[in-house]
Formats: C-alpha cells, sequence, structure tokens
C-alpha cells in the first residue's frame, strides 16, 4: 500500500470515527471499539490480549512489509501497552478503553 493510500485510509477511518462520535459519548465509543477489538482478536477467549494477539491485531491495522510498516507496528503495539496499567501482560477491556495511558 502506498503512503498516499495509507493516509486515505486513515482519513477515512477518522471520519467514520466522527461520524459515530457524534451519537455517542467518547466514553461509550471507546468501550464499544475496545469491546470489538478484543472480540475479534482474542483467540484463546480469555477476555483479554496477550502479546501474540495484540501483535496481530496491528499486523492486520498495518498490513505490508518493509521497515516503514515494521516500525508503525512498533509504534502502535508500544502504544498499547501503555494502557497494561496492571502490568499482567495482558490488555483487558477496561485497559483498552480509558482515555489515558497509565502513569
Amino acid at each position: 500500500m502506498t503512503e498516499r493510500n495509507m493516509f486515505r485510509r486513515a482519513i477515512a477511518l477518522a471520519g467514520m470515527l466522527g461520524l459515530c462520535g457524534c451519537a455517542l459519548s467518547v466514553g461509550a465509543l471507546l468501550d464499544a471499539g475496545s469491546t470489538a477489538l478484543v472480540a475479534r482478536f482474542d483467540t484463546d477467549r480469555d477476555g483479554g490480549l496477550d502479546p501474540a494477539e495484540v501483535a496481530a491485531m496491528v499486523a492486520a491495522a498495518v498490513p505490508g512489509k518493509g521497515a516503514e510498516h515494521d516500525a508503525l507496528r512498533a509504534g502502535l503495539a508500544a502504544g498499547y501497552w501503555t494502557r497494561d496499567c496492571n502490568r499482567d501482560g495482558r490488555l483487558s477491556v477496561a485497559e483498552l478503553s480509558t482515555g489515558d495511558p497509565c502513569a
């Protein structure tokens, strides 16, 4: 995927989220999105995402090969892991729903 196409997809996604956000509170939107992410990528059905499941999630979000794609995936995964507030190595719906990373 070219950089231009990635940019267009990001703008389209932001637009869709913005449209949804006008009907839902930010908290409700985060909860719904987090629940959907866990439902989609929680392959062992333990209610949270482990490192392999987070890797699959970011690979689906940033498809492609090469150093730029690898860096995007690493950055996205690192951002998700800032929400592992109890440091148990898995991300729960509640942790993904928080608006701020853990201190």
